[in-house]
Formats: C-alpha cells, structure tokens, sequence
C-alpha cells in the first residue's frame, strides 16, 4: 500500500511530488518536533519509509514521527507502518547508492554577478566584488536550466572538495521563490554537499580553531576560519571530516530551540573523538552581522584558543 496511502488513511496532510518543497521519491509532512512555521520540513522516503528526516531538527524515526502526530503509543505506529509499507517499513542499516549519472555542471546560462545580484548582496551587506573574487560565486538571469528545473535568477555557490568543484547549492536573489535555496541535482553531485563542508579547506590549518556554522552566507560572513554543514542538520560523515580538519571547535547555531539542540548534538559527537568543543551564542544570525562584528568575534574566538 505504501506510505502515501497510510496518510492518506489517517488524515495526514503531506506534500507530494511536484510541490516546490518536496523531493522527488519523497512525500514531506510537518515535522511534529519542530516549532515555527509548519513549511512540510520533514520528509519520508517513498522506497524506504522507516526513517525519517527533517530540514530543520534532523533525522528521526518515521514511527516516532506517526507517534507523535497520531497522539498513539510508537509499538501501535510501528506495526502500522510495517502493515502498510511491509518489510521497507523495518529500519535496516544500508548504503545509499552513489551514482553520479551526469558531469557535474551549472546551470545554463550563467554568468557573473549582475546589478540585481550586486543589489541583493549590497542589500545584506556583503561586498559583491569580494563574494564573487573569493567564493567564485556566479549567478543566473530570469531563464536558467538544468535537468529540466529552473534556476532562475539565483546567486550559483560553488562547493569545492579537495580542490575541485563537486557540487553547488543557490540561492534566490528575487526574495518570491517558495525555495530560497536549491541544491545541485543529486545525480550530478561527485560529492553530495551533505557529506561535506563548505569553506576554503586547504587554509583550516592556518587557525587556532574552527568556527562551525549553517550556511554559505556565515561563511561569507565569518571568513575562511569558519565551515558551514549546509544547515543545523548534520550526518555522521561531516562529523568526521570536521574531526580530521581540526582539534578545536566554536560551535555557532541560530538562537532558536532545535538548532540549539543540534549544536548540542554534534558538540557530544565531536568530543567524542577527542575534539575541544565550545557552542557560542549570538545576538543574531552570523550571516546578518555587521562586518566589523564579525570580525571582532573571529579575533576574539581565535584568541581564545591559545
């Protein structure tokens, strides 16, 4: 019977294929766990509906989820979901497969920044020369492609590993599009950004420690001393690659609950495996700061780690 007809059974209201924040091969709810805006965060894979994961708090167990959304006890969600999605409703431990079917490429056409570019990143003080000089950031006009999706008028992010390009992630300049951010296609990712940070890695040396971030513009915003993990949701193989970089942490989350706790979750995991970790709070997003305040707290964060 499969996933989507157990919500639709139980008066579960969910997104499909189709709707601007759903991935193919998945059907997204409101995650349960999450606070704030009810935006179908939390996604359930069709072919493997056991496990769960939101955008915003990370992953979970697709039976904790009904749990909590049908108000029943987890042994009930879980013998429903095993009713109607059989043995792809037992949470097993598999390998993803990574096919990279097509090259990994931008959208088309592209091009540098233009005014309307350079106006959004004025408008939240950032320097559109420096942006697109350091991170290579590119940009589309009104009509761009890419595997039949449109790209149109967003800022192009480059995200580089071990020196090449692997992946990209955008970023709507028009402030009307119902998804500020989309990814590269999967299936043209060498690496899917998810397994990897973003930052200047081969400058992570330089540091006393490393200021881990969410995204891209607290990147921009902090320098090349700090790494972002594409979002307060993390995976293990980020944590990992944040263990092999560097011996010390600051941590820098938005102030709100659930990325507070994800904080908290991948500073346990990084002292798990030795690492001096240290969760900073904020007045305000790192990305939003003035410059000058940015900079004051990377050489205040810097010294405090002698």
């Amino acid at each position: 019977m499969g996933i989507t007809r157990l919500l639709q059974d139980h008066g579960i209201e969910y997104a499909a294929e189709g709707h601007p924040h759903c991935t193919d091969g998945w059907v997204n709810i409101h995650c349960p766990f999450c606070t704030g805006s009810r935006d179908y965060h939390l996604g359930i894979n069709i072919q493997q509906p056991a496990t769960s994961h939101c955008w915003r708090c990370g992953g979970r167990r697709t039976s904790a989820v009904l749990s909590r959304v049908l108000n029943k006890p987890e042994a009930y969600t879980k013998h429903l979901l095993k009713q109607y999605a059989g043995t792809a409703g037992i949470i097993r431990k598999r390998e993803e497969p990574r096919i990279r079917i097509y090259p990994t490429r931008f959208p088309h056409p592209y091009a540098g920044i233009n005014k309307f570019g350079k106006m959004y990143l004025t408008g939240r003080k950032y320097n559109p020369a420096k942006i697109e000089r350091i991170w290579k950031v590119k940009q589309t006009g009104p009509v761009s492609f890419l595997d039949q999706i449109s790209y149109s008028n967003r800022l192009i992010i480059p995200i580089y590993w071990n020196g090449k390009m692997v992946s990209f992630q955008t970023r709507d300049i028009t402030g009307k599009s119902d998804r500020k951010y989309l990814a590269c296609p999967m299936q043209r990712e060498t690496l899917h950004h998810k397994n990897i940070l973003y930052s200047k890695q081969q400058r992570w040396c330089k540091y006393n420690a490393l200021i881990v971030v969410e995204g891209v513009f607290d990147v921009w915003r902090l320098g090349p001393c700090s790494v972002a993990t594409f979002g307060t949701s993390f995976k293990m193989e980020q944590v990992l690659e944040l263990a092999k970089a560097h011996e010390r942490f600051f941590i820098i989350f938005d102030n709100e609950k659930q990325a507070q706790e994800q904080a908290r979750k991948l500073s346990i995991k990084l002292k798990a495996l030795g690492k001096t970790v240290f969760i900073e709070k904020i007045e305000s997003d790192p990305g939003d700061m003035e410059q000058d305040d940015a900079d004051h707290l990377v050489k205040t964060l810097q010294r405090r780690s002698f």
